[in-house]
C-alpha cells in the first residue's frame, strides 16, 4: 500500500486504495459517500449470546461523510475570498520550498515552482465550485485539500473528486 503524506506536516492524506490519477500537477482522488460503524458483529467472532443471560454492550455508532475525509482524518476550512487564498498559496509556496531544499536537495527548484504555479492556475479557475480541507493537524502552513463535485461524462449524480498538488505530496510505500 502506498500512502501520500503532506511534505511539511507528515499528515496522512490518502492512500491508494482509492481511485488515484495525475492530472496537471495535482493527484486527482475520486471519493465516495459511506457510512461505517463501529459495532462489533458478535457472530463473526463465533460468539453465542446466551437467552438468559443479559451483556452490558457499549451503543454503537456510525460515522458518515466522503471516504477520503473519513478516512484521511482531513478538516474542512474555508477562505474569506479568492484573495485570501492567493495569499495563503504565496505562503505556503514558500514553507514548501524551503521544505523541499532541506529534504531533496538535488531538486530542480525551478522545474518545482514552474509546475506548483500551473496547478495553482487551475486551482484558482475552479475556485468558486470549491470546498477546502486540512490535513489532521490543522498546521495553516500544509497542504490544502480542494475538493470539487462533478457529474462524469456519461453518468447523472455529482461525485466528490479531490485535488491534492503533486509537489507537496511524499509518497510512502508500507
Amino acid at each position: 500500500m502506498i500512502i501520500y503524506k503532506c511534505i511539511v506536516t507528515g499528515d496522512e492524506l490518502f492512500t491508494d486504495t482509492f481511485p488515484v490519477a495525475k492530472i496537471d500537477g495535482f493527484y486527482k482522488v475520486k471519493g465516495k459517500h459511506v457510512t461505517r460503524s463501529d459495532a462489533v458483529d458478535e457472530r463473526l467472532l463465533g460468539a453465542n449470546p446466551s437467552a438468559e443471560e443479559a451483556t452490558e454492550q457499549a451503543d454503537a455508532s456510525a460515522t458518515s461523510g466522503i471516504d477520503v475525509v473519513v478516512d484521511g482524518r482531513l478538516v474542512e476550512t474555508g477562505f474569506g475570498s479568492k484573495k485570501d487564498f492567493v495569499a495563503y498559496f504565496k505562503s505556503f509556496v514558500k514553507v514548501l520550498l524551503e521544505k523541499i531544499k532541506e529534504t531533496q536537495p538535488g531538486r530542480d527548484t525551478e522545474a518545482f515552482q514552474v509546475s506548483i504555479q500551473k496547478a495553482f492556475k487551475e486551482a484558482l479557475a475552479m475556485y468558486k465550485d470549491l470546498q477546502f480541507y486540512q490535513g489532521e493537524s490543522m498546521d495553516p502552513d500544509g497542504t490544502m485539500v480542494l475538493l470539487k463535485w462533478e457529474t462524469p461524462e456519461g453518468e447523472t449524480d455529482e461525485i466528490p473528486y479531490f485535488y491534492f498538488f503533486q509537489d507537496s505530496i511524499k509518497e510512502e510505500k508500507v
